[in-house]
């Protein structure tokens, strides 16, 4: 077996892995979200293992913001467990950058532990629904609306140009459309008073704005009415909409993070097309 970075003329041998391990209409079937997300070695990189076939068997992912590795699209099949083949891949990461993660799972989370990594307080979700709603049920809140964008239509710097995303800019605030689900999903807020009515005016019927728990913002938040998720109505997972399914981002680091570290929406991939 044998680990090196990928780049695009290993793409074939990508997409039957993609194929073979995640849900069908995962981002990662297609080439050019593969490019955004990995063909740019300023943005992010994948790492393989390959067997004796020339298969790959082995990935790991890492998204580059604010000089951290955040890890992602991790998955080892069976053959290559337990013989030092992620070690080798997380070196890789690690030569660019040092390592954090966001939206572990319970494997995960247990191998993060035997890594001895550093947990952090999960990320918080912080929503509110246009107050012209009266009867707020997600059937409600959550349902397909007609906005009219083009005159906020945003794509500057590289997460705004992910495939298949509507980025808008709303004064100094940027966020994501999802009309088909009749939401606002906030990357950069700033004067939040002013710029959620900006977006009732608009027609959104709810706003969401993940964050790091210390995140002096929420004070803000808290005080024009907004609440955490799980107090809401309006789900985290909305493709397709799982009711009561709220907010469970982990957010781990292998090195000790300043105590002033923000995770922003564009890190990792909490804030994907595809997760979001």
């Amino acid at each position: 077996m044998k680990v090196r970075e990928a780049n695009i003329e290993d793409w074939n041998k990508l997409y039957t892995f993609y194929k073979r391990i995640y849900r069908e209409n995962h981002p990662l079937h297609q080439r050019e979200f593969w490019l955004w997300q990995y063909g740019e070695k300023k943005h992010g990189r994948a790492f393989i293992c390959l067997n004796d076939k020339d298969e790959v068997v082995g990935h790991v992912g890492a998204n580059f913001g604010n000089n951290i590795a955040w890890i992602i699209n991790v998955f080892l099949d069976v053959e290559c467990r337990g013989k030092g083949v992620l070690r080798q891949l997380y070196d890789l990461a690690r030569a660019y950058y040092p390592l954090a993660a966001t939206a572990a799972n319970e494997a995960g989370l247990g191998l993060y532990r035997n890594m001895g990594w550093i947990r952090y307080y999960d990320l918080v979700r912080y929503v509110k629904v246009n107050p012209n709603i009266k009867n707020i049920t997600t059937e409600n809140v959550c349902k397909p609306i007609e906005v009219d964008i083009n005159s906020i239509v945003y794509n500057q710097g590289h997460y705004f140009n992910q495939p298949t995303l509507q980025g808008i800019k709303i004064e100094n605030s940027t966020g994501i459309s999802q009309p088909k689900v009749g939401g606002l999903r906030f990357v950069d807020l700033e004067n939040v008073k002013l710029t959620e009515e900006k977006a009732w005016e608009l027609g959104f019927l709810w706003v969401d704005y993940i964050t790091s728990w210390n995140d002096l913002k929420v004070k803000e938040l808290e005080k024009n009415n907004w609440t955490l998720d799980y107090k809401n109505v309006v789900p985290w997972r909305l493709d397709p909409i799982v009711e009561n399914y709220f907010c469970d981002i982990t957010f781990l680091s292998e090195k000790p993070l300043d105590n002033k570290f923000i995770v922003h929406r564009s890190y990792s991939d909490h804030g994907r097309v595809g997760s979001i």
